[in-house]
């Protein structure tokens, strides 16, 4: 039994070696990261700058490899406009979001010497244009030739101000009430602006009103030319179209002329 038992053991603990050793071997085969900052502020190009120092077991047989950085979603930083305009900001869980992932090549030669080195230091930028947003993401890095990771994945905050969420409560007013006050306001101005009618009429009303008056006091035609006009001779009825010289005013010069002529004419016969 106890022969048994040791027997199970060391197979166990040979097991258990060659597992610790293929790990062993996976984790040096795959490299690793460091990354210079975990907490990134925005820029004013609405971009975060990210550098790293990325370390391969051995130098690769070209100068610049695919690589591909993979981004997973795990908060977000809210900006929310609450109740008596009070912006307030708080970290939001996020579950079950789509990783982003940007690809790149990354280049391993040294300029100074031209040889290909097994370490490089790489920066690069993610914009808000490629679906970033302020918060924190689970950033890891892997050899895009075989999909192996390199190194550990880290907990990357991306520091910035997202749009503002407004969460004040709304006020649902009723359509009559908001109504009849629109009507009262409408009422209010239209009286305003019907006293401030009379006032610009009672202003200067008797100058205007005496003016006309005298116009069409001046231009009422009198009794005796009423429907007259100048030079025409108006017919009347009954009468038989013609018109008698007025003598009432000539009688005694002419009544002394004539009894002249009778008295000449009584000396000649007489003569």
């Amino acid at each position: 039994m106890s022969r048994r038992n040791s027997w199970v053991r060391a197979v166990t603990s040979s097991f258990l070696l060659i597992a610790l050793l293929v790990v062993s071997s996976i984790a040096l085969a795959a490299g690793r990261v460091q990354w210079t900052k975990t907490t990134v502020k925005e820029n004013d190009a609405k971009a975060w700058k990210l550098e790293i120092k990325l370390f391969l077991p051995k130098a690769p047989d070209v100068a610049h490899i695919p690589v591909k950085f993979e981004f997973a979603p795990i908060a977000y930083y809210e900006r929310a406009m609450m109740d008596g305009d009070k912006l307030v900001e708080r970290r939001v869980p996020l579950e079950g979001r789509q990783d982003i992932i940007e690809g790149v090549e990354v280049g391993f030669m040294d300029p100074g010497s031209g040889k290909i080195e097994k370490g490089t230091i790489f920066s690069f930028k993610i914009t808000r244009a490629h679906g970033f947003d302020a918060g924190e993401y689970k950033a890891s890095v892997r050899d895009a030739r075989n999909g192996q990771l390199i190194g550990a994945p880290v907990t990357l905050k991306l520091e910035g101000e997202n749009e503002i969420i407004d969460r004040r409560a709304m006020v649902f007013a009723d359509p009559k009430d908001k109504k009849k006050k629109k009507d009262a306001e409408g009422g209010e101005k239209k009286d305003g602006e019907s006293g401030d009618k009379k006032d610009e009429k009672t202003e200067g009303g008797d100058e205007k009103k005496d003016e006309p008056a005298a116009e069409e006091k001046s231009a009422e035609p009198t009794p005796d030319t009423k429907d007259d006009k100048p030079g025409e001779v108006k017919e009347k009825p009954g009468g038989c179209g013609c018109r008698l010289a007025d003598t009432r005013g000539d009688a005694g010069p002419g009544l002394a002329l004539g009894l002249l002529g009778l008295g000449v004419l009584a000396a000649r016969r007489r003569r």
